[in-house]
């Protein structure tokens, strides 16, 4: 199996690219030294308080402009989630800080450095060191905003929801609450919001849900002049530095063991690689040998340090499992019903039979084949009308 460095070199990685200037070290911590060391105010007579979870992004921007117009009595709460002064986080800290001046309100940092290294950073190279292919983004949601944050929230801003700026949405139907689609399904977040309990969802606002494109999200902060109005979408994993690839970041971290690279239908070594973390199922590119027909990465066996690749048609599969189940409805499951599951955060959800097992887990049996069903990957499970997500857990 591929072994995990230490992270003495770390260090390092603080030194990547980036396309604009961050904030030094001593500046963040200043920021976050006040906004952690902030008094409560009380909550104001017939008010109700919403923690907004800022990221500094115009995303949660507008989210709190929007709290706030609509009457609640809005507190600004940021997770400091990096030990560096480098990252993207970072400055995201820094302007959530200027939002909150711009509108009056009070903003507070948690220090969650320690948690974020352990349960997100440290989980993400074992990942990959077990040639499972994770999704950070989602078991933050899970850990740390819904987590960590809205603990936070509750407990110490006495606030009685928070409030993100996902694009999903809390609806009331005849079966209960349910977490639905946003509006908009290029920009729908419900997916990476899988992990979510029922109380959860219960104790959330997604205004951005509602609105039909991004486009309306940016004219509301511009409309309030709000200062990342003009922020530009973030694309990449906080805690890669800008201008490296995911295996330039893990080369830091997991020792390279190079292995046969062999042809999954015939057997035939066709080559070696430098490390299994490179390579991920579905990947085509990049694998770095030459072949009549394109190849495709099919499985890969960190024990045994071999990636195995094929034609096209070798990633298709029926039927997986996940593990860690989890269900966002007041009644969980125990028979098998038809639903839509989806397996990656780009692709559709197909129709499938979902099967409930012991030990919290789901068996899922597609109508047609998919491809590249991916360990380490969500598993998201919809209703048959693609409305609402129902749960879903991380596949085997």
């Amino acid at each position: 199996m591929q072994t995990v460095k230490t992270d003495q070199t770390a260090s390092k990685l603080d030194q990547g690219v980036n396309e604009m200037p961050m904030p030094d070290a001593a500046a963040i911590e200043a920021v976050c030294r006040v906004a952690s060391a902030r008094t409560v105010s009380a909550v104001p007579a017939n008010k109700i308080r919403v923690a907004v979870l800022m990221s500094g992004g115009v995303d949660s921007s507008a989210t709190a402009l929007l709290m706030q117009k609509a009457g609640y009595d809005v507190i600004g709460v940021t997770g400091w989630l990096i030990k560096s002064g480098s990252r993207c986080c970072d400055t995201g800290m820094i302007d959530a800080a200027r939002v909150c001046e711009q509108l009056g309100i009070e903003h507070h940092a948690v220090d969650l450095r320690e948690m974020f290294k352990t349960e997100i950073i440290d989980q993400f190279h074992e990942s990959y060191a077990r040639a499972k292919t994770p999704l950070p983004c989602s078991l933050c949601n899970t850990l740390v905003k819904w987590g960590a944050l809205l603990r936070y929230g509750k407990k110490i801003l006495n606030a009685q929801y928070i409030a993100t700026g996902h694009y999903a949405r809390v609806v009331e139907t005849e079966q209960g609450t349910r977490l639905a689609k946003a509006k908009d399904p290029k920009k729908d977040q419900s997916y990476v919001l899988w992990g979510l309990t029922m109380e959860q969802v219960k104790s959330t606002l997604l205004p951005l849900g509602e609105f039909a494109s991004k486009e309306e999200i940016r004219e509301i902060a511009l409309g309030g002049d709000l200062v990342t109005a003009n922020r530009p979408d973030s694309q990449d994993l906080c805690f890669i530095p800008r201008g490296t690839t995911t295996q330039q970041y893990l080369s830091n971290f997991l020792s390279v063991e190079p292995g046969p690279i062999i042809h999954t239908v015939t057997g035939e070594l066709l080559g070696e690689h430098q490390g299994t973390f490179n390579y991920t199922i579905g990947q085509r590119k990049g694998i770095g040998i030459a072949y009549p027909e394109p190849l495709y990465v099919t499985s890969v066996d960190p024990d045994l340090r071999v990636v195995y690749v094929g034609p096209k048609e070798a990633l298709l599969r029926r039927e997986l499992t996940a593990s860690f189940a989890n269900w966002i409805l007041e009644s969980p499951p125990v028979e098998p019903f038809r639903g839509l599951a989806k397996i990656r955060y780009n692709s559709q959800a197909a129709p499938a039979l979902i099967t409930p097992l012991a030990d919290n887990k789901i068996q899922v049996l597609f109508d047609d084949a998919q491809p590249a069903i991916t360990p380490g990957q969500v598993l998201g499970i919809y209703d048959e009308g693609d409305q609402y997500i129902l749960g879903g857990g991380w596949i085997d």
